[in-house]
């Protein structure tokens, strides 16, 4: 009802206790504005990975279970293990919530090799060392001097940065 009657104030007029709009249908909430609303449709909430296989065709393959325990929101490819395929590092969070929804914080980057077919193996963060804690918003990958670094930006915190040769088990 809050976050509703931010958006369309008539909510809170209609509707003076949570109660009753807890037990109103969309109905009688929105009225006949239902008519003339975007409508949209969500086939999948998974981290997915898409394939390209020509001509306008992608195959569709879901990331890790463990890649979905967190909002992926950037992703950088490099074959971190010289394998001629490239692999992935993750990341991202969400803190700017509304109140009554916790943040999305569980992750803190992470790192997926190629199978080399069609998905990605997570490589623990013990093995790798990579640890990307905050509001990720973005990862870059940038060269300096030959050495390859993985920059993470947060929102409203400061930058990391980490050496790609320096993650222990890569």
């Amino acid at each position: 009802k809050e976050c509703s009657s931010q958006q369309m104030p008539f909510i809170k007029d209609k509707f003076p206790s949570y109660d009753e709009f807890a037990k109103a249908s969309l109905e009688d909430v929105y009225g006949d504005k239902l008519n003339t609303s975007v409508q949209a449709e969500a086939n999948t909430f998974q981290s997915i990975l898409l394939i390209n296989k020509g001509n306008r065709v992608f195959e569709k393959a879901a990331l890790p279970r463990q890649a979905q325990s967190f909002p992926l929101l950037t992703a950088v490819y490099y074959d971190l293990n010289n394998d001629g395929f490239e692999d992935a590092i993750i990341a991202g969070n969400i803190y700017d919530m509304e109140v009554e929804t916790p943040r999305l914080d569980g992750g803190s980057g992470m790192v997926l090799l190629s199978n080399q077919v069609d998905g990605y193996t997570v490589v623990s963060p013990a093995e790798t060392g990579l640890f990307i804690d905050g509001d990720v918003k973005d990862l870059e990958l940038i060269s300096v001097g030959g050495t390859s670094y993985l920059v993470a930006g947060r929102n409203g915190g400061l930058l990391s940065v980490f050496a790609v040769g320096n993650l222990p088990s890569l």
